[in-house]
């Protein structure tokens, strides 16, 4: 089975970087952002080989490991182990999932339209729609920001 998932970029037009602290601490912050047709993309292949794979076609930037509770979560691609395992943990008991994951996005990394963040987006409802979380919209914008930001 193939779970394909994919999120829209998104223009920043006015207000960006206020809604961080310590700005937004001190003064408020507003931003206005509108989705483009430009999208991240992230699919999963069910495996039973015991392995993670990831591939992040985009860029160029492979992984292969065996399946773990935790991978370390360095190198190029860091967001898709650490989107791992926030699923493994917080949703497998621990338990190792085997896959493989490609992922792709329409931007190229530090274009401005927010390609890291919709690729986090993009992976965490591909798990929601493989293992049929009880994530709703706000619960994945949630775990999107503790992944990327904490």
């Amino acid at each position: 089975m193939i779970i394909r998932s994919r999120a829209p970029l998104r223009l920043g037009l006015a207000g960006g970087g206020t809604d961080l602290s310590p700005f937004c601490d001190l003064h408020g912050g507003f931003v206005l952002n509108a989705t483009i047709d430009l999208y991240a993309y992230a699919h999963i292949e069910i495996t039973t080989d015991d392995r993670v794979y990831f591939d992040a076609r985009d860029i160029g930037k492979q992984f292969e490991g065996p399946a773990q509770s935790q991978l370390t979560p360095d190198g190029p691609l860091a967001l898709h182990k650490a989107v791992y395992n926030r699923i493994v943990r917080q949703y497998c008991d621990g338990r190792p999932l085997s896959l493989r994951m490609a992922t792709h996005c329409d931007a190229p990394p530090g274009s401005g339209l927010g390609s890291s963040s919709t690729l986090v987006v993009a992976m965490i409802k591909s798990f929601v729609e493989w293992l049929r979380l009880p994530l709703g919209e706000y619960d994945v914008a949630t775990m999107e920001y503790e992944i990327e930001r904490r």
